[in-house]
């Protein structure tokens, strides 16, 4: 038999062995065969799913809002089958705009005058995935900087310098220009933010106009109130601030005595010379974003003929935390309520030696307590105000009130220790090396709903070499006994 017939029938031989080893159901259409449009007469199982795939129902998608620099714009999708997923893409004349991948767009100078459009590209599973693009709009206009009146500032008398108080614009301009005017005229070479007063105007009236400019906005021109030159204060004051300066604890600040007296104060609080915002009335309450930071104010005035006044007051020492607070000796459990342990989340810094809470809902210590905990690091306590008694060991330390943003954000924890995700510590991915201490060869962690004892948990591991974890976004607190761990991602 010539060689290549012993071959062929060999290879007969095993595809019809193979043949023997698919089941009957799966039948495989010949190749060149089928229907017109090219799909096979019968199909395997695998094939009847794609097949099986449905159109997406679809629309054109709108775009919605102002087209101006700086106005945010929002895709509309329109009307798309039910669980649809999308992706978004925004163009410029046509070209993809880099990183505008959201359903809202806000243009910049980049994209000023020129025509926007959005495609949207919806998947869903068991139907074709679609795409669709939006009309392409009219041109994206110039957009307008919100400026604020300019404040003329010091005492409007010969001799005496003013200078220019402007309220912050949005957006930040790219540039700011200055212009004096004596009844209503330009002063020549006035064009600083500072201006010394002449004899020769008194009586005369300043005022000042402050010009914004940015690239894409319109230009915008503010001119504050006139102030009379002549009138000049023989009083004024640093405002002085009283109050424990501890957070939650409210400051408040005396303006003195002004002569002659300003028909108007206003005030503004400073955390570390940084202007709080909102922080404009004569009291303010420490917030935790200023633990640890200086606290002044400035006292504002303003008397027709007089202008407008600045004072601010000397700082006060550093912010200290909460002035809630508690401490067991280890030999009595406190009540919980007036005039004992407030209702409230707690932290305590505690130190090498264990520290051991418990919470009891009755007085009687013979019962289990309703929640405890134990460990040694930073330590997290939630007192209810259904519990009743309240105590831990001296190696907890001293128990503050948890105040949000009291300390800065970390993406590192230390050996133990309890932290409030989102707050102590970044969320997102976390590696350890494992065991921190030599010669243990396991270490652990554990994620809480609450801070409130084992009953809070909602899991946790062991670990015994390097390992990674994602941080749930159902947790609320994280706690690591024997390893510290480091965020990556």
């Amino acid at each position: 038999m010539h060689p290549r017939v012993r071959r062929l029938s060999r290879v007969l031989a095993s595809a019809a062995a193979l043949t023997l080893l698919v089941t009957p159901a799966a039948t495989v259409a010949a190749p060149g065969t089928g229907n017109a449009d090219g799909r096979p007469a019968t199909a395997t199982g695998a094939e009847t799913s794609a097949v099986a795939d449905l159109p997406l129902e679809a629309s054109t998608p709108t775009i919605d809002g102002t087209l101006r620099v700086g106005s945010t714009l929002r895709a509309l999708a329109g009307s798309w089958t039910s669980g649809t997923t999308f992706t978004y893409q925004w163009f410029a004349d046509g070209a993809a705009i880099s990183g505008a991948t959201g359903s809202t767009f806000t243009p910049t100078a980049a994209q000023l005058g020129m025509g926007l459009s959005v495609r949207l590209d919806g998947i869903r599973e068991g139907f074709i995935p679609a795409s669709r693009t939006s009309a392409t709009t009219s041109h994206v206009n110039v957009g307008y900087i919100s400026q604020g009146l300019p404040v003329i500032v010091g005492n409007a008398a010969p001799g005496a310098t003013l200078t220019v108080a402007r309220p912050p614009a949005v957006p930040a301009p790219d540039s700011v220009s200055y212009r004096w005017r004596l009844d209503g005229r330009s002063i020549r070479g006035a064009n600083r933010s500072e201006l010394t007063m002449r004899s020769a105007w008194s009586g005369h009236v300043i005022t000042v106009s402050a010009t914004v400019d940015k690239a894409g906005y319109a230009v915008e021109t503010v001119t504050s109130v006139g102030a009379r030159v002549g009138g000049a204060y023989t009083r004024t004051p640093r405002p002085v601030i009283s109050g424990a300066v501890r957070v939650g604890s409210t400051l408040t600040a005396t303006r003195g005595t002004w002569s002659p007296t300003p028909s108007s104060f206003s005030f503004q609080w400073y955390a570390d010379g940084r202007a709080i915002s909102g922080a404009t009335a004569s009291k303010y309450t420490l917030q935790a974003t200023d633990y640890k930071k200086e606290i002044t104010v400035s006292a504002r005035s303003y008397r027709a003929g007089y202008g407008t006044v600045l004072r601010r007051s000397a700082p006060t020492s550093e912010v200290l935390a909460s002035a809630v607070r508690w401490r067991d000796d280890g030999t009595a459990y406190l009540p919980v309520g007036p005039g004992g342990v407030a209702p409230a989340i707690y932290v305590a810094q505690a130190g090498p030696t264990s520290c051991y809470w418990e919470r009891y809902a009755s007085t009687d210590l013979s019962t289990d307590p309703v929640a405890a905990g134990e460990g040694i690091g930073q330590r997290v306590v939630e007192v209810f105000d259904t519990d009743v008694l309240v105590g831990a060991t001296m190696g907890c330390g001293v128990w503050i009130k948890y105040y949000p943003g009291m300390v800065r954000t970390s993406d590192e924890t230390a050996t133990d220790g309890i932290y409030v995700l989102g707050d102590h510590l970044e969320r997102g991915v976390y590696s350890t090396l494992g065991p921190a201490a030599a010669g243990e060869d396991s270490c652990s962690y554990t994620f809480y709903r609450g801070f409130y004892g084992s009953r809070a948990e909602i899991g946790g591991g062991t670990v015994r070499a390097a390992t990674t974890i994602t941080m749930p976004d159902s947790a609320v607190g994280f706690e690591t006994r024997d390893c510290s761990w480091k965020r990556i991602g």
